[in-house]
């Protein structure tokens, strides 16, 4: 299969240096990577262990050489995996999971029931220091495990060598959900007679990529795994070029050395508007939400008129439209589009810098209401977080942002000392659940603005066991109407990625879940080269 590069026409000449350390834009007689996938990361993974995957980089990668029981698909469904079928008992406790009998390793070893069972222990294991116990906490015997009262899981049984069952605690209706994230993907148990792998290093899946080599803050390389079981890859193999600067993936896309892309927010109107580059532009609509949480326990955010007067102050609408370029939809709750429990008929909060000011001095602020906002520099885009200062200070407030890196931002937040923070939260997995007990139930860690409320608790906890789709949804409903009124966050929006693929890379299709995507049915159509 041949491949040819598309060379279009913006190479800055001061940039070409820039190209040649990089080792993309050298010329070679004959690429020993013709037929690879080049894509971008802009952050190096945490690791290649999967249980250690707790941000969107490191579970894209791991999800490219390991593989779970189930599977998103391109949108919020959940199709077999490793499983290839399952059964759950109409009291929502017992999974009986049937693994395929045609998949190995990367060493030719088969998959058996026992590496699922390992795999989950591991990621339980206090040793193993997963920060994603949580997707595993549900089942029987967890905790005991965990706490070291037990020497196995109580709720994990393997019935024989392809054959799993897992027993909850409790009705958990999430939980096939969280069997697809990465984390709970299933790795290799190790024989007893063998060198235990360190996977943070040397990774040993099942996945349709092997990997070869990771050149810290430059690439991460992979070769296509013949014996993969749901068919091997299309292409030879997959690039991961480390390329944190937008300018030069920019121009390192134009030459053809990189085959997707995100398109740019400061170069927007270019690519969407490029008569070359429109047919080759996918939208996708994504399951998550960016949000100013407000600590409830802080004045002046104690006071639910002025959390309100918030999300008033903002001409969201006009931010979407002239710095983000319409990358977004207006934010009306907790719970993006895409999911059971959002409500399409909700009417948007408006526009209302006097309203705003009104409930500021009905609150006993008539000269101005004063806190910090904090922000993680690297995480925001400065235009977008002074456009919402300026907004705000119109209505009466006088806002203070507050840049430290996401360490010292996040201690803060943990000990209450924020007044506010500038955040976003993405979906692990596809249900309205994700976006409400995390976030808002009393017991969770990420509930960083201390925003507690009994009656929020109980109905997300209803919603948990609930094992009806109709009633989940209900609740979902309610518990979305409570935080509309009661605002411990301004619900900003709900984002839109914009991702352009060369004119001859066919099969690409955007995925809903950042780790959904194989990359096995991509490939370059034949063409001549000019």
């Amino acid at each position: 299969m041949s491949r040819s590069k598309t060379v279009v026409h913006k190479i800055a000449p001061l940039l070409v240096g820039t190209l040649l350390l990089l080792g993309l834009g050298s010329c070679c007689p004959e690429d020993p990577y013709a037929d690879y996938l080049n894509l971008i990361i802009t952050t190096e993974p945490k690791s290649l262990d999967p249980a250690l995957s707790a941000d969107i980089t490191t579970g894209v990668i791991t999800a490219l050489m390991y593989d779970n029981l189930v599977r998103f698909g391109t949108g919020s469904e959940i199709l077999p995996g490793l499983a290839k079928s399952w059964q759950i008992s109409d009291d929502g406790l017992s999974y009986v999971f049937h693994l395929r009998d045609d998949v190995t390793f990367w060493n030719g070893i088969p998959l058996s029931a026992a590496d699922v069972k390992h795999s989950f222990e591991r990621v339980l294991n206090p040793e193993t220091r997963s920060p994603q116990t949580w997707l595993l906490s549900p089942i029987k015997g967890a905790r005991a495990y965990m706490q070291g009262n037990a020497d196995d899981i109580s709720g994990i049984r393997t019935v024989n060598n392809t054959t799993v069952q897992i027993v909850l605690s409790s009705p958990f209706a999430p939980f096939l959900g969280f069997l697809g994230a990465p984390a709970t993907a299933i790795v290799q148990k190790t024989p007893r007679d063998s060198i235990a792998l360190d996977l943070k290093i040397n990774p040993m899946g099942t996945g349709p990529w092997v990997f070869q080599e990771w050149q810290a803050d430059r690439q991460i390389r992979y070769k296509r795994y013949d014996n993969y079981y749901a068919g091997p890859a299309k292409l030879k193999g997959l690039l991961l070029n480390n390329i944190p600067e937008v300018l030069t993936s920019a121009i390192e896309f134009e030459a053809g050395n990189l085959d997707v892309m995100a398109v740019p927010n400061s170069e927007f109107k270019y690519w969407t508007r490029s008569e070359m580059w429109k047919p080759y532009i996918h939208k996708l609509d994504e399951l998550g939400i960016y949000y100013l949480a407000m600590n409830v326990e802080r004045k002046p955010f104690d006071d639910k008129r002025v959390r309100q007067a918030v999300t008033l102050a903002i001409d969201r609408e006009k931010i979407i439209y002239r710095i983000m370029h319409n990358s977004a939809t207006l934010a009306q709750g907790p719970i993006p589009p895409g999911l059971e429990g959002y409500d399409s008929t909700r009417i948007d909060i408006p526009y209302d810098p006097q309203a705003a000011n009104d409930l500021l001095i009905e609150a006993g602020y008539p000269d101005g209401c004063e806190f910090d906002l904090w922000v993680d520099p690297g995480a925001a885009i400065s235009q977008t977080l002074e456009a919402i200062q300026h907004y705000l200070n119109e209505a009466g407030f006088i806002v203070h942002l507050v840049r430290n890196d996401w360490n010292m931002m996040r201690d803060a937040m943990r000990k209450g000392q924020t007044d506010a923070y500038w955040g976003n939260w993405w979906a692990d997995y596809a249900d309205s659940e994700n976006f409400l007990a995390p976030l808002f139930h009393s017991d969770n860690a990420a509930r960083r603005n201390r925003y507690s409320n009994p009656e929020v608790d109980r109905s997300i906890e209803k919603q948990q066991r609930s094992l009806d789709a109709d009633e989940r949804k209900v609740l979902a409903m309610e518990i979305d109407s409570i935080l509309i009124e009661e605002a411990p966050y301004a619900f900003m929006w709900y984002p839109t990625s914009y991702t352009v693929v060369q004119p001859n890379l066919k099969g690409y299709i955007p995925h809903l879940m950042p780790n959904a995507n194989k990359y096995t049915d991509v490939y370059f159509e034949e063409q001549d080269t000019p």
